[in-house]
């Protein structure tokens, strides 16, 4: 899977953005382990956002930053036990995105939390991605729309919290201007004012991208206890028959 595009071009500025909404995202989950499913550029772009004690990235191949190699399909992790999943294009990526979703559903906690990074299937990118065969951009092999993903996620028990359309640009590979990279104390302000005062974008059709957070449903089970039968009272005493006079 040929992800060279990343590191140059638009590539960097895509990543930038990216990082600014994944760690507004990152600001409001927290718990004890994080997994990053699927490599997205730099192994460590979104680690350092991590609200969480622990951040792991699982790739089915070996590579810089990556914690652990494992199937994407077949996750070496053990039930209920990552309290939030981070999805990076990986649903676009992967041979079997349903089972990608099927694993992150079991090994991720009660209450947990998934976010999906993901094109937009119905702008301008998508239109591009279909008329070129899925060869844009390189290295994704479909486009899950941000509603089809809600969907899946639904019939998951999953809420969607929030999601937000953002990058917008032409889908082409080229840029005019250079990308300043991302400083730690600007990309940490922009978390802030996303997570807390920046309503959710709507769709665009020159948005690439959009970004989308859910929560795993919890139920109660509430016992249903059997109903006792209670014994029928006799109000006032026995009344004596009348007796009909003799004609």
């Amino acid at each position: 899977m040929s992800l060279t595009w990343l590191e140059s071009g638009i590539g960097p500025a895509l990543l930038r953005e990216e990082s600014l909404q994944v760690a507004g995202a990152f600001e409001n989950i927290f718990g004890d382990q994080l997994l990053q499913i699927g490599e997205w550029g730099d192994s460590g772009l979104f680690r350092r956002f991590a609200r969480t004690r622990r951040y792991a990235v699982v790739s089915a191949t070996r590579g810089p930053g990556v914690d652990f190699v494992s199937e994407l399909e077949n996750l070496a992790v053990a039930n209920d036990s990552i309290d939030a999943v981070f999805l990076p294009h990986t649903l676009e990526t992967a041979k079997h995105p349903h089972s990608v979703l099927r694993e992150f559903y079991r090994i991720l906690r009660p209450d947990g939390h998934v976010v999906v990074a993901g094109f937009n299937a119905w702008g301008l990118w998508g239109v591009r991605h279909q008329l070129s065969r899925g060869k844009f951009p390189a290295g994704v092999r479909r486009m899950v729309s941000e509603y089809r993903v809600r969907d899946w996620l639904q019939l998951l028990e999953f809420s969607a919290q929030s999601a937000r359309f953002h990058f917008v640009s032409p889908p082409l590979y080229g840029t005019r201007r250079p990308i300043a990279p991302l400083a730690e104390e600007a990309a940490e302000t922009d978390a802030k004012r996303l997570a807390t005062n920046a309503p959710a974008c709507r769709w665009h059709p020159l948005a690439a991208c959009y970004l989308l957070v859910a929560r795993r449903d919890v139920f109660s089970v509430t016992p249903i206890r059997p109903a006792i039968r209670r014994q029928t009272r006799l109000v006032g005493g026995l009344v004596n028959p009348t007796t009909r006079n003799a004609a």
